[in-house]
């Protein structure tokens, strides 16, 4: 009786630490998806960044090759940043975020293949503080 009075806590309290060590360490977790066309379907490496982070790293799909991935500041129509890729499958490109301003953004991704054209964007706003 004592044996299962001192070992279940322990027992509880080792599985609590081990599933909160695997939930803060998994950095995919936090990552943002996109809607729009599952095309070109892309994500970005968090939601949040603070002022220690240097990029926002997007990573996708292209199967017809080019893709623009532009970064817009939410309420502006003009995009702040933009990236051409001229690769087929799949990418990865980086905006820097050295001085871009503290707000929310979007990322946009495009793309055409003879008479179609697919568009993704975030499902959420980034936030970026500086």
């Amino acid at each position: 009786m004592s044996f299962r009075k001192r070992v279940l806590p322990f027992l509880l309290i080792v599985g609590f630490v081990f599933a909160g060590v695997l939930g803060v360490s998994s950095t995919k977790a936090f990552a943002m998806g996109s809607k729009g066309s599952s095309n070109i379907a892309f994500h970005t490496d968090a939601n949040n960044y603070s002022k220690s982070a240097t990029t926002i790293d997007v990573t996708g799909n292209s199967p017809y090759g080019a893709v623009v991935v532009e970064l817009y500041k939410k309420g502006d129509s003009k995009f702040y940043k933009r990236i051409d890729v001229n690769k087929r499958g799949t990418y990865k490109v980086s905006f820097s975020l050295k001085g871009l301003k503290s707000g929310q953004y979007d990322v946009h991704v495009n793309t055409d293949w003879s008479y179609l054209a697919f568009h993704a964007e975030l499902t959420n706003y980034l936030n970026v503080q500086r």
